[in-house]
């Protein structure tokens, strides 16, 4: 996947009112067929940096060109959080992929998510840790959802994702899933250094979250699966022991006749 240039970026925030997520400009709306997550935006100000992905890489596939290292790390960071998007909005039951909106058409009927990745109000924050990479932060990302079909083009919701919080254990199970999507949008599925993928996957978590929180108030998404214990194993009440048989006394014996 590539990025989108900051000029078209323009185009599409610039038009952008912000709707609190889980409410819509005009009521709900009938679920899509499916979501496509599309290219991030680089703000100008944004750095990342992970020179340990860019060795490896070079490792692997031969060197290339040190101009390239930047772009080619921006790729993949971006893919790193689009990847995990998809894979939050696929737990939570909705058919998400990677994807761009330049081939879709109106009959698609599919919810587009577009991003732009920028610095966040860091008060004193000095402008070098500002971005992705070992000893930085502040990161945001401005998300736009817009509705594809055969009424046209509709914005739902515009929300923005923190990675404020510290980075969790990713299951196993979600590891294979985020990297079987980057493979899918064309990225090399080298890893990135431990802190920049945990960086970009809390944000693409933050966000995934706020676009599952949408469907759910939409009613795309059962509210009630959140809180379902059907797939957990239920505590049977323990079987009392049966009770014993009271014992009778002993028979008197028989009285002799006079």
């Amino acid at each position: 996947m590539r990025l989108i240039p900051i000029c078209v970026a323009a185009l599409w925030l610039a038009g952008c009112v912000s709707i609190p997520v889980g409410g819509s400009q005009s009521g709900a709306t009938a679920r899509p067929k499916s979501i496509v997550v599309s290219d991030f935006v680089f703000a100008s100000e944004m750095v990342v940096l992970d020179r340990g992905y860019t060795a490896r890489l070079e490792r692997k596939i031969g060197t290339f060109p040190t101009y390239e290292r930047k772009q080619r790390t921006l790729d993949r960071v971006n893919d790193e959080i689009m990847a995990t998007i998809v894979v939050t909005s696929r737990e939570a039951g909705l058919e998400a992929q990677p994807g761009s909106e330049e081939g879709l058409t109106l009959g698609d009927d599919v919810m587009v998510v577009n991003g732009r990745l920028r610095a966040g109000d860091q008060g004193n924050a000095k402008p070098d840790q500002i971005g992705i990479g070992a000893g930085r932060g502040g990161v945001v990302a401005d998300m736009t959802l817009s509705h594809l079909s055969a009424g046209g083009k509709k914005q739902l919701a515009s929300f923005t994702a923190e990675s404020a919080r510290k980075a969790a254990a990713v299951p196993a199970s979600r590891n294979a899933a985020i990297i079987s999507v980057v493979s899918a949008a064309g990225s090399p599925t080298e890893r990135l250094s431990p802190d920049v993928e945990a960086q970009a996957r809390i944000l693409g978590r933050a966000a995934g979250e706020k676009i599952v929180a949408f469907a759910k108030e939409q009613g795309w998404v059962e509210k009630a699966a959140e809180a379902s214990t059907d797939d957990k194993p239920k505590k049977l009440p323990q079987a009392k022991p049966a009770k014993k048989p009271e014992k009778k006394p002993d028979a008197e014996p028989a009285k002799p006749k006079n």
